[in-house]
């Protein structure tokens, strides 16, 4: 049975039978249920419909625990008729306490399956379920799991705050929770926003359906092109290091941090411009992170909806919380401002970013990871003066494009230290390459042509600057003007012209093949 990602012929095949199923729709509910119709058909090809009947589960139990805690708000309303507002804060209270009970009992449910999923690997559980032949082996890692798990989550805390209205229409909810764009990789949506576009599918726009497909065929450049030329050759590097001379681990450190970036964000431009073809607008997931100038804003630019999601629903509650603010009170009064200041953003970022490690991966290094960026944000929060203090003291000029420069490459070197402590796959594997980068130097290798011998030959490796080149190119653009919006007001000859180079260029030099056994992509297995 072929096996479907986003990067095969498979999907483009699928996407435009769809695409154009969906177009000539006369209605918008018969939009929705081609919608619906691919999104099961993508999901059983990509994970296995056994895998999907626990997504549906999921469906079920955040549609009844919504309409719930809505019919016990609704309890609430009638008996607020004619209560002054100081009447009515002691019911809204006990109401909520009804509801919360709701809440509790799905989010605990979301959550036991996902760490069910999470440690199995840790505790045997396949090995188990083979030993005694037990037949839920494939249902234990649904597709996508932990990005729908999140979004349920937000929609049940958001119905709970009363920020957003549950939806009635079971199917409508259904076509959400399993929209094929996102059940992959995310990004992590809000609910809400996704069924309101589901009731208002557009009709047809030529500019729409355009813009979605450039954007489809420029992940497929960065993934294609870039990604899957550089991920087999770092991948085979990080699992014999003591195999290669210190610059060349360098070179594997940096491209390995260039490759995740193309295909994660490459991924994203897919899935974001299918969504957008068919009518449906996705919230951005990358914003030329490598530009930010701090870990914090960094992380702002980088899987935006990850970071968005826990401090929505971890970090300011967390920080809200009369207890904690409460503790952050007594800490100001005790030990000054500036101490409570921190101590007040410590503590939930700390949180968060342990619950973030843990999140990409259940291992020590991914909890030494999560560890590592919250200390490091931590440190830019509690000592902000004091940094900015130091380059005028150094007398440079901040205003320089220099730099700018020089910050973000810091930027890209914490990364890149970050990507260390999980590259081996042990916790000490930051210890391993920075050993063997200061222990085999051997800079002769950058010119003596062994670079070459590696998995990416001369021919290959110019194809990968040159496409670096490119999407640079186009990301210092991005940051200035809409550069979709650039090409609209081209002469129509022009823009063609521009499309059918981004498409032969796909064709030409992207990796694919009788041979080649489409990569998955690398935030697919969160």
């Amino acid at each position: 049975m072929p096996i479907m990602t986003y990067n095969s012929l498979f999907f483009v095949l699928f996407f435009t039978v769809l695409l154009i199923v969906y177009l000539i729709m006369p209605v918008r509910i018969l939009k929705q249920i081609v919608i619906l119709i691919g999104n099961f058909y993508f999901y059983k090809y990509a994970g296995g419909l056994n895998c999907m009947s626990v997504l549906i589960a999921s469906t079920i139990l955040i549609y009844g625990c919504s309409l719930w805690m809505e019919r016990i708000y609704a309890g609430f309303e009638r008996e607020a008729e004619g209560l002054s507002r100081k009447e009515q804060v002691p019911l809204l209270n006990s109401y909520k306490k009804k509801t919360k009970r709701v809440l509790f009992l799905g989010v605990f449910i979301l959550l036991g399956v996902l760490i069910y999923v999470k440690v199995g690997k840790l505790l045997h559980f396949e090995e188990v379920a083979r030993i005694r032949e037990l037949s839920f082996k494939k249902i234990m890692i649904p597709l996508g799991l932990s990005y729908y798990t999140f979004s349920s989550i937000g929609y049940l805390a958001d119905v709970y705050w009363r920020k957003a209205k549950p939806e009635h229409n079971f199917l409508t909810l259904l076509t959400c929770t399993t929209f094929f764009p996102t059940i992959v990789q995310g990004p992590i949506g809000r609910y809400d926003r996704l069924v309101q576009q589901f009731r208002e599918l557009p009709k047809f726009s030529y500019e729409r359906v355009c813009h979605g497909l450039q954007r489809m065929w420029w992940g497929f450049f960065k993934k294609s092109v870039i990604a899957d030329r550089i991920t087999p050759v770092t991948t085979a590097m990080f699992a014999d290091v003591f195999s290669y001379a210190g610059v060349e681990m360098v070179l594997a450190v940096i491209g390995n941090v260039i490759a995740i970036y193309m295909d994660f964000s490459g991924c994203m431009d897919i899935v974001i411009g299918a969504a957008e073809a068919l009518g449906v607008t996705l919230d951005e997931n990358f914003r030329q992170p490598f530009f930010a100038k701090s870990a914090a804003e960094f992380w702002r630019r980088w899987h935006i909806t990850l970071g968005t999601w826990f401090k929505d629903y971890v970090y300011m509650p967390i920080a809200m919380n009369p207890r904690f603010m409460k503790m952050t009170g007594n800490a100001r009064k005790r030990f000054g401002a500036r101490f409570g200041k921190v101590f007040s953003a410590a503590i939930p970022l700390m949180i968060v970013w342990i619950l973030t490690g843990l999140w990409h991966g259940t291992g020590k290094d991914y909890l030494l990871w999560g560890f590592y960026w919250g200390v490091l944000i931590i440190i830019e929060t509690a000592f902000d003066k004091e940094l900015k203090a130091i380059p005028k003291k150094l007398h440079m000029r901040t205003e320089t494009f220099g730099y700018a420069l020089l910050q973000m490459i810091r930027t890209f070197i914490f990364f890149a230290i970050g990507r260390m402590i999980t590259a081996v796959g042990v916790g000490r594997s930051v210890f391993l390459i920075f050993g063997q980068i200061f222990r085999e130097k051997r800079l002769y290798t950058l010119f003596d042509g062994s670079l070459y011998s590696h998995g990416l030959d001369e021919k290959n490796f110019h194809v990968v600057l040159i496409g670096l080149a490119v999407v640079w190119l186009v990301d210092i653009l991005s940051a200035r003007f809409d550069v979709r919006k650039k090409i609209d007001e081209q002469p129509l000859v022009f823009r063609w012209v521009l499309y059918l180079a981004l498409v032969m260029s796909v064709v030409i030099f992207g990796i694919y093949g009788k041979a080649y056994d489409a990569k998955a992509f690398v935030y697919g297995g969160f």
